[in-house]
């Protein structure tokens, strides 16, 4: 066995790569929920639209 084995058969370069490629797996996995997260409407600024609304309506009611 070569002497930059690690005990299971694997060299130093083998399993950084392996580390690299999940790292990289991870990451993908990340942006997409940060997409995901971002497409969504926010509770503020749900209720903020829903008080310009109200606020529209009230101004419109309060004019006729």
């Amino acid at each position: 066995m070569p002497e930059n084995t690690n005990g299971n058969g694997m060299t130093q370069k083998e399993m950084l790569l392996l580390v690299l490629d999940g790292q990289e797996k991870i990451n993908k996995r990340i942006d997409e929920l940060h997409e995901k997260v971002n497409a969504k409407l926010s509770k503020t600024e749900f209720f903020s639209y829903i008080g310009v609304l109200l606020s529209l309506a009230f101004l419109l009611a309060n004019l006729m």
